[in-house]
């Protein structure tokens, strides 16, 4: 990244860095015409569209992960598992993207626009950041906003290339080889790893991570919260939730604070689905639950 580089100018938030995790105020400051705005949503894909119709980010486009950040589910998968790369590709490019464009992610919770900014840095986009604060934050700093449809933007010239793989991602099989050394994290929340949980992990809650405002806690609140579960530079770390919603999050809080992870894309949904892996779990409640996101 270039001094010239319109993100190499925007300003960290609270310690974080700012190729990761950018504030309302940073992006008004800073405006640039390759950049897209990208609504992320989680709901009923219908009442998310209407709701996306009543306020969004001025010319942001409306991404249903269900259709743009996962695949249709299988026996044998996860609930939102990756999704095909040529179909992502195609889909970026009817949003004007190509592979210089500045790509801001936000959603009615962080980790909902966590897995967004993970699955476009795993199919090899570079310039993927978190809005920080959302939609909410961004009315705050004054930043326009628009009532109605998604307006149709204008495909860009430049070509786009992904290739999945960029971020670490592990298998089902690779989690049941796990070493000792590796800290397995589950990102759900409490009730939900008491109900369940692969043998050895670890429960580091992802909405521990923002504020009721939405808004991240601060990168050295974040880092405590790391170290107080022994994690730091030096460890291996893998983690998981539900269906790779929340642990998206916690990829992102991880790499922002100088810690790389892998993150278990079929996540506890998919751990579930085998009878022999049910029965390696730890489960004090009926199975099934806890696994949506």
């Amino acid at each position: 990244m270039t001094m010239n580089d319109p993100i190499a100018a925007l300003v960290s938030r609270d310690g974080y860095r700012s190729d990761l995790v950018v504030s309302a105020a940073d992006l008004l400051d800073h405006p640039s015409r390759n950049r897209v705005y990208v609504d992320v949503r989680l709901g009923e894909p219908a009442d998310d569209y209407l709701d996306f119709c009543k306020c969004h980010i001025h010319d942001a486009v409306h991404a249903q992960i269900r259709d743009v950040f996962a695949s249709t589910p299988t026996a044998s998968t996860g609930n939102l598992p990756l999704p095909d790369v040529a179909e992502l590709e195609r889909r970026l490019a009817d949003w004007g993207v190509d592979n210089e464009t500045e790509l801001i992610v936000y959603g009615r919770s962080p980790a909902i626009a966590a897995r967004g900014w993970w699955t476009l840095a795993w199919a090899g986009l570079e310039h993927v950041r978190l809005l920080d604060g959302g939609l909410r934050a961004w009315k705050e700093a004054g930043g326009p906003v628009a009532e109605g449809e998604q307006r149709r933007l204008a495909r860009n010239s430049a070509p786009l290339v992904l290739r999945g793989g960029r971020l670490p991602d592990v298998s089902t099989k690779q989690i049941g080889d796990l070493g000792g050394s590796v800290v397995l994290v589950d990102a759900r929340d409490e009730g939900a790893y008491e109900l369940g949980h692969i043998p050895g992990a670890i429960n580091l809650p992802a909405a521990d991570q923002w504020n009721p405002r939405t808004l991240l806690r601060t990168a050295n609140e974040i880092t405590d919260i790391y170290t107080g579960a022994g994690i730091d530079a030096d460890s291996e770390v893998v983690v998981y939730c539900g269906g790779g919603v929340l642990s998206a999050l916690e990829v992102l809080t991880l790499k922002s604070v100088g810690i790389e992870a892998q993150l278990y894309v079929g996540s506890w949904s998919e751990w579930v689905r085998d009878p022999e892996r049910r029965a390696l779990s730890v489960v004090d409640k009926p199975l099934g639950e806890g696994t949506r996101i």
